[in-house]
């Protein structure tokens, strides 16, 4: 069964995208999961090239280019990842909507479209689960925590062993923790919390070492990232913010019934996210208008390990087995991060037909 049809009818063109990009644009936006499962290489010129890891990001490269205020767009082909289980090639699926400011109508527009592919890829049980990145940042706004702290639970958020690692460490008072021993000249700008100087110092090391940037992270990044985690030894939070973070992770309701597990939890922990929870409750509402008996939980803890998305998140699972049929959510930061001069909304999601032995073509 073929999806071009379902795709085509919501306006979406077919875009035809190059496996082989510049590996920065991926490295920069699209976090750490995406990053240590990425094939990397150099390029003829020493810069550093990636096999195409998924197509959101091309995507929104592509619109940049394009100079279109706004667009609609579709693609089939293989991405390439490093899994801890399966093929490194897996033929993907999906829908991009950039550029159009009707936020609730979009995510409710494409959630029923992505139910609809999954539908004909031949899953007829689903179970989806919807999160918010919008509202649990909202929550780290209202506890008023350090902002290292903000960035990294931020940072962490939809990566479940990595967040409650974090959340141990806090409820353990284990904030401060042992700080890493640095080399003289290090030390120094460090200590000064010189981010130049201490990228300057790295690449003199590095280039003393022989390192290859292409390898890794290039001295910018990882000074930036040596003087975040110095900030969360300087900082710390108090046990009665970690209840409140893990009482909000541990929220799951109907979407029906969310304004009222709100309103409980301002009561319980004297936080009041109603705002953020009615621009939720909204889109949440269009939802259910077009569920057709599609089962659908609210899980306030539930987010996708990319760090471009911002407001609404969804995964379609078989119910029987729990394997992930697709996913996606809202992402109005992404363009502005990839170079935009001003922010763009965009959401979109991506359907798995397999791995490489299941080709797109044949998945159609």
């Amino acid at each position: 069964m073929s999806l071009r049809p379902l795709f085509e009818a919501a306006g979406g063109r077919l875009l035809e995208l190059p496996v082989l990009y510049a590996a920065d644009p991926f490295l920069e936006t699209a976090g750490e999961d995406i990053r240590r499962r990425m094939f990397v290489t150099e390029g003829p010129s020493g810069e550093r090239l990636a096999l195409r890891p998924d197509f959101t990001i091309p995507v929104c490269l592509h619109h940049l280019a394009s100079g279109a205020p706004s667009g609609r767009y579709f693609y089939e082909g293989l991405v390439f990842r490093r899994h801890d289980r399966g093929a490194t090639e897996r033929a993907e699926t999906g829908f991009e909507v950039i550029g159009e400011g009707e936020r609730s109508a979009v995510d409710a527009e494409l959630v029923a479209m992505a139910v609809e592919g999954v539908r004909r890829t031949g899953l007829a049980e689903m179970r989806m689960r919807i999160g918010d990145i919008g509202l649990f940042t909202a929550l780290l706004a209202a506890l008023d925590l350090p902002p290292a702290w903000r960035q990294r639970l931020r940072r962490a958020f939809g990566a479940e062993a990595k967040m409650q690692a974090l959340l141990s460490r806090l409820a353990a008072g284990e904030a401060n923790g042992a700080r890493p021993a640095l080399p003289p000249e290090l030390a120094e700008a460090a200590a000064a919390h010189d981010a130049a100087a201490l990228a300057e110092k790295l690449a003199e090391r590095f280039e003393a070492e022989g390192y290859q940037p292409y390898a890794g992270r290039g001295p910018e990044e990882i000074a930036a990232r040596f003087l975040e985690q110095q900030a969360l030894y300087e900082a710390s939070v108090g046990p009665e913010k970690v209840r409140v973070l893990e009482a909000f992770l541990a929220m799951e309701t109907a979407p029906q019934a969310l304004g009222e597990r709100l309103e409980e939890f301002r009561r319980a922990h004297g936080v009041d996210l109603s705002q953020a929870g009615a621009r939720l409750a909204r889109r949440l509402a269009k939802l259910q208008r077009r569920r057709e008996g599609l089962d659908i939980v609210f899980s306030a803890g539930f987010g996708r390990p990319l760090d471009y998305y911002t407001g609404l998140v969804f995964d379609i699972r078989e119910r029987a087995s729990g394997r992930v049929a697709a996913g996606g959510g809202r992402y109005d930061r992404l363009l502005e991060m990839l170079g935009a001069e001003a922010p763009i909304p965009a959401a979109g999601f991506t359907i798995e037909l397999g791995s490489s032995g299941q080709s797109a073509e044949a998945a159609r």
